[in-house]
């Protein structure tokens, strides 16, 4: 039988910045609470372009984090994606919207949207991770509770 797993989305524009270092850093939480295979976690855009990488100043500020990631290609939203999600955070409330009924948004973690931090310094990617990883124990919270009703007992 295989592993239920809890499959989680995080989405933002173009799946260059916001999304794909939420997807990176999310996995490295869920390592340090020795629970990461019970998750599944990826990443889309709204408006991804076909071909992109992750942008420069992503990459550099997760190697300053030390989170472990590759230069995968942005992978633009599609409905199966969506369907097939058991939990989507979007960067905004916009974004939330756009994902369908049921997706959360970092702003009911931290109170304000992510915003994109594309073209910025270092500086402002590290503010927006710094500020993406304050949202984790409330997206892990509403992630456990979705494994708990797929499984009926709680393993993390």
């Amino acid at each position: 039988m295989d592993k239920v797993k809890v499959k989680i989305l995080f989405v933002c524009t173009g799946n260059t910045c916001r999304s794909p270092m939420a997807e990176f850093m999310f996995k490295e939480y869920l390592k340090e609470k020795k629970c990461g295979g019970n998750f599944s976690v990826s990443s889309a855009g709204l408006y991804a372009e076909r071909g992109a990488v992750l942008s420069d100043g992503a990459d550099k500020a997760l190697e300053a984090l030390g989170v472990k990631h590759t230069m995968r290609k942005a992978r633009m939203l599609t409905v199966q994606m969506c369907n097939d999600a058991d939990v989507i955070i979007a960067v905004t409330n916009e974004h939330a919207r756009a994902c369908g009924e049921g997706a959360y948004s970092f702003e009911r973690f931290t109170g304000r949207p992510v915003l994109d931090p594309y073209g910025g310094s270092l500086r402002v990617y590290l503010d927006c991770a710094a500020q993406m990883r304050s949202a984790f124990d409330g997206i892990y919270d509403v992630c456990a509770d979705v494994y708990d009703k797929k499984t009926n007992a709680r393993k993390c």
